[in-house]
């Protein structure tokens, strides 16, 4: 206890952001080494395991490089005896004849077999110890492609045995006149031995169905082997021997792969095991990892206490400070941060908590400055309608044409400006708390239906179809009949202007009785505004839904807030209708939200109360 006080007053007599973050980089040095070296064992082993992948790799395409070597042998081979045959006997013996027979099998290549083929694919001559039926049905599918390509070389499986096989046709006055195949078992190859006197492995050709695994082919270092091996489906890995598991041969005294030998149609016809013995440096790696491991612990002991009285002083300060700003960032400009202590980051508190009670006296300057000024505009504005609807009747006079133009584009913008000024006193009223909603019974198709008329024109200029859709014919709410149509009205223009040419735009309204819990999609491409279900009970929904441009998934946190810009969403004003439209719906305890995903399209939604009463 007396050193961790000792240590205690120690920090508290250094408590500068700068010491710590040396501390902390100190421990972050320390904590990786620690970790490193707990884990060299493991590194150790991982390091072989990779190391033999690569070998067993290498070891592949060298099997893979011999195999396709000693085919192009045995096709060099085949056209050299062809050519040779003709060279000496001319036409005194024919490719079918018992001559050309011998003559193929007179050389040490040891041929298993030696088939020829007149031109109407019948077998005129055949030498070999393999049922001629049995290579004939083998090879029925490669036989009409061998008398149009000019030469074949492939691996085949023929009587549970793995030929390599060259094909070669023979022309007389440009047409085929017979086929000459010929093939050799990878029993008499030296493929296997050669693999492994260049690298040291255990190699196995083999064929195998679901019973058992058949050798073809075994290396010289493999001993003790049958001809077959039964399939065991529990195979045990602490026998160390040679093991079938129905469709690999395993070993685990060696680091092994098997891999597929395929013929001329790509389909597995064998197999081959190769296999690297594993060496006794195993059991040093796993010693070493022992004793590495124990400095680990230690190390890491000595970091996590070092660590655990640093991390805490320096990140709570820095997490306080990012909360501050996210809330700030919300636009809650109350919020202050209390730190404690005597180094740099109780400074920037003070600092970031004045900036804040700055940004709080400016906003409330603005808000005043722009309250009063909409204000004081709205008066002269509505005396200059009221002008220009004179002049348009022509109180003052008749107009021309040209005139009666340019007044209806003056009256039209004064419109436009004073619908934005009223927005920003409807905003400011309820931003000052001044808000006394005038309350009535009144049908909500009604009121929609009126709204959406008042801008069709808007939906027409870009052949927008607008759809009201409600199963019953009247929802009578209780709610400010004002607040509600100039809301649905910034609502429906807002998708107007936002949609596509020839969209569409569907107004729905469904009525909730009793409570339902209501759960927002939530996937990659579907996003919502709300941050989680929310409860309706005896309300109606208004939905808004149109196929225009989407609003991207990080606007949506700020979506409702004051003069937010979207990404995807452009304002098409000041930026203040859904604001005005949150706090609407929020003196009417309801719920307004946004739904968009990564196609397009958007749908707002929002809530009003029922009446209930009577």
């Amino acid at each position: 206890m007396k050193i961790f006080r000792w240590l205690s007053n120690t920090l508290n007599s250094i408590d500068t952001i700068t010491t710590k973050l040396l501390i902390l980089v100190l421990c972050c040095i320390t904590i990786p080494l620690t970790v490193l070296a707990f884990s060299s064992g493991d590194i150790i082993k991982q390091s072989i395991y990779d190391n033999t992948k690569v070998r067993l790799e290498i070891n592949k395409n060298i099997f893979k490089k011999k195999l396709s070597d000693e085919l192009n042998i045995l096709h060099n081979y085949l056209i050299a005896k062809i050519n040779g045959f003709e060279a000496k006997f001319g036409k005194k013996y024919g490719l079918g004849s018992k001559k050309f027979i011998d003559y193929m099998q007179g050389d040490e290549l040891g041929l298993d077999f030696v088939m020829v083929l007149n031109s109407q694919k019948n077998l005129s001559a055949y030498s070999g110890s393999i049922e001629k039926t049995s290579i004939l049905n083998r090879l029925s599918r490669i036989i009409p492609i061998a008398y149009i390509e000019k030469n074949l070389l492939f691996m085949e499986n023929i009587e549970n045995d793995i030929f390599e096989i060259a094909i070669s046709p023979v022309y007389k006055n440009n047409e085929v006149s017979s086929i000459v195949i010929i093939g050799k078992s990878l029993k008499n190859s030296e493929i296997v031995n050669y693999v492994n006197s260049i690298t040291g492995a255990t190699v196995a050709a083999y064929t195998s169905n679901n019973r058992q695994a058949n050798f073809i082919a075994l290396s010289d270092n493999i001993s003790g082997l049958n001809n077959f091996l039964e399939v065991s489906h529990n195979p045990n890995p602490d026998l160390g021997v040679f093991q079938f598991d129905g469709n690999n041969i395993i070993n685990p005294t060696d680091f092994y792969t098997n891999f597929l030998i395929t013929n001329f149609f790509n389909r597995p016809i064998g197999s081959v095991y190769l296999g690297i013995p594993r060496y006794d440096f195993m059991v040093w790696a796993d010693k070493n990892s022992k004793f590495i491991g124990i400095i680990g612990i230690i190390s890491m002991l000595v970091a996590i206490i070092i660590a655990a009285l640093f991390a805490r002083k320096i990140t709570d300060p820095i997490l306080a400070l990012k909360e501050a700003a996210e809330s700030i960032n919300l636009g809650n400009l109350d919020y202050k941060v209390e730190i404690r202590g005597n180094d740099e980051t109780v400074k920037l508190a003070k600092s970031f908590n004045q900036m804040v009670s700055n940004l709080e006296r400016d906003e409330r300057l603005r808000n005043n400055f722009i309250a009063t000024l909409t204000h004081d505009l709205k008066v002269p504005m509505l005396a200059e309608n009221q002008t220009i609807t004179f002049l348009l009747s022509e109180t003052y006079g008749p107009l021309t044409k040209d005139q009666r133009e340019v007044l209806d584009l003056i009256r039209s913008t004064n419109s436009s400006s004073l619908e934005m000024i009223g927005t920003l006193l409807e905003v400011y009223r309820y931003d000052w708390g001044n808000v006394k909603l005038f309350t009535s019974e009144f049908d909500l198709v009604e009121l929609t239906k009126e709204s959406i008329n008042q801008i069709k024109s808007l939906a027409e200029d870009k052949k927008i179809q607008i759809n009201i859709n409600s199963l019953e014919e009247k929802v009578i709410v209780t709610a400010d009949k004002r607040d509600i149509k100039r809301l649905i009205h910034n609502l429906v223009s807002n998708s107007i202007n936002h949609g596509i040419l020839r969209g569409f735009l569907n107004c729905n309204i469904e009525v909730i009785n009793g409570t339902i819990k209501y759960i927002p999609k939530s996937d990659t491409e579907y996003y919502t505004s709300l941050k989680g279900p929310i409860e309706i009970t005896d309300s109606a929904i208004v939905s808004i839904e149109d196929n225009g441009v989407g609003i991207a998934s990080e606007d949506m946190p700020l979506l409702f807030k004051r003069f937010s810009l979207s990404k995807g969403r452009k304002p098409a004003g000041s930026g203040l209708g859904l604001y005005y439209a949150s706090q609407v719906i929020g003196f009417h305890k309801g719920h307004i939200w946004a739904e968009s995903s990564e196609t397009g399209g958007c749908t707002f939604k929002f809530t009003l109360p029922l009446n209930r009463q009577g």
